[in-house]
């Protein structure tokens, strides 16, 4: 399956980035393709939880249901697709001087028929999107903080 990922440094503690993203339905407030996020069980986040989000892609609106399969605050989760096209979305915040190293990866199955050409491209749109988001997570928290900017790197990895 192709693997896109990206992270960044953001200048707040990871307990202040846990909070915007484990905030699941806050993610239209940050994610550049997430159009609406609402839980769908009962009770707060944790392991088990489901939620069903509608993304946007090309011109078209996607719904989609995910599962928490990790949760493990406030240095990470992951998360899958149950229903739509299947994804595995990891998420760690890992401490840091100053600071978090936010980092955001994104396994996902496309159809066999595809050329290894077109796979490598779209992990590479993924690695993309995967960036922007992280540098909205970024600013919406360092806003609300007050934090200064640390530097930010991006990384790509598609098999």
């Amino acid at each position: 399956m192709p693997r896109a990922q990206s992270e960044v440094f953001i200048a707040a503690s990871p307990e202040e980035v846990w909070a915007l993203i484990s905030d699941l339905e806050r993610g239209p407030e940050w994610s550049v393709v997430t159009l609406q996020c609402e839980i769908t069980s009962a009770g707060p986040p944790d392991v088990g939880c489901t939620y069903r989000s509608v993304s946007k892609f090309a011109a078209s609106k996607i719904a989609t249901e995910h599962e928490i399969v990790e949760w493990d605050p406030p240095d990470g989760m992951v998360t899958r697709v149950i229903k739509g096209a299947e994804s595995t979305v990891r998420w760690t915040c890992e401490r840091q001087a100053g600071g978090t190293l936010l980092a955001m990866s994104n396994e996902f199955a496309v159809p066999a028929a595809l050329p290894g050409l077109i796979t490598d491209k779209l992990a590479q749109q993924v690695t993309e999107t995967l960036a922007k988001e992280l540098a909205r997570i970024k600013e919406v928290v360092e806003k609300s903080e007050g934090g200064n900017h640390g530097p930010s790197t991006q990384g790509s990895d598609a098999e």
